[in-house]
């Protein structure tokens, strides 16, 4: 509150221009004032909150204007309904909190007679202020250890990745935070909870996951899969979900692929716990058989390309080739 209050106060000249240049200068102000707004322990004093709303949009009006100086075409918005705009979006988060499930759907539409998870939808969309803020408080609520005990958890988690989903279709700068959202709901866990159901929601995670790469963060989808089964084991992601994954990357690779890529996802393939899981008789033949048509095609476009190319994926190549064509299990 004082933070908000004394930078409100503190106009150079009496520009509210300079206040939001000032706070585009230093991101983690403005950060901290979306999380006082967005977060699961917001500020809950409508004149306080209304403060840190002004404040974002001076943000947001202050680095449009300085979009516009390099751009032409750019719109500066309204600092006065642009925080009203953060506020009702702060607003709807809390809304949609407190419900069992809300719809998410990728529309602009956010008429007052449409339903709160459908105006939250469409604001995200819009505004990419929203979808930072909607990001954060997701990212806070799964984060919560009591949020998976709740009744509400298996009709409500699905809603937000499916929020989550479409603000990544909309903004890219928000991939990363989806990234890590979606592994946050892949290591929930409840015994309450029907396997099935679990398992729906982490095929979900998944899916989101599997869009991510298609959208440029293959690499990273791909180490964070790596990194949860070699510290967690089988615990987060089983056989059946590890299936699912490599399956839903043999649909989505296309060749020709490049030297980063094909060491990460060799790398995968011959990860122990992958190995059990695509070795398995739950595997259909028919996709180890692309697996090795894919490292096939690429040492025969290796060889065509530069010499460096084909001495730095050689080694992984024959280390797949040598798991699913011969049988052979790692130690």
């Amino acid at each position: 509150k004082d933070m908000a209050e004394n930078i409100l106060k503190f106009a150079y000249g009496g520009s509210t221009e300079r206040i939001g240049d000032l706070l585009i200068k230093h991101p983690f102000t403005i950060t901290t004032l979306l999380h006082n707004l967005f977060g699961t322990k917001r500020i809950r004093q409508l004149e306080t909150r209304l403060k840190c709303a002004r404040l974002i949009a001076l943000a947001v009006a202050a680095s449009e204007r300085a979009a516009r100086s390099q751009q032409e075409g750019i719109t500066v918005s309204n600092e006065d309904s642009l925080s009203q705009i953060v506020l009702k979006g702060s607003q709807l988060c809390e809304q949609v909190e407190n419900m069992v499930s809300f719809t998410a759907i990728d529309s602009v539409e956010e008429g007052q007679e449409t339903s709160a998870g459908r105006q939250l939808s469409a604001m995200c969309i819009k505004y990419p202020v929203i979808a930072q803020g909607a990001l954060i408080w997701a990212k806070e609520l799964a984060s919560n250890p009591d949020f998976v005990t709740t009744a509400a958890y298996p009709t409500l988690a699905p809603c937000i990745l499916c929020l989550v989903r479409i603000i990544s279709l909309h903004h890219p700068l928000a991939r990363p935070a989806a990234l890590e959202l979606s592994l946050i709901f892949i290591g929930h866990s409840n015994s309450d909870i029907s396997h099935q159901k679990m398992e729906s929601i982490k095929e979900q995670c998944l899916r989101l996951m599997l869009l991510l790469s298609a959208q440029g963060l293959c690499i990273e989808v791909i180490s964070a899969v790596k990194d949860k089964l070699r510290k967690n084991g089988s615990s987060e992601l089983d056989s059946a979900l590890i299936r699912y994954f490599v399956s839903g990357l043999l649909d989505t690779v296309q060749t020709p692929l490049t030297v980063p890529f094909c060491n990460s996802f060799c790398g995968l393939l011959v990860e122990r716990q992958c190995v059990d899981a695509l070795k398995s008789q739950h595997f259909e033949n028919g996709r180890r058989a692309q697996i090795i048509q894919l490292i096939n095609q690429v040492e025969t476009d290796g060889k065509r390309s530069d010499e460096r190319f084909w001495t730095n994926v050689r080694p992984m190549l024959t280390a797949v080739k040598s798991v699913y064509s011969a049988g052979v299990v790692l130690n």
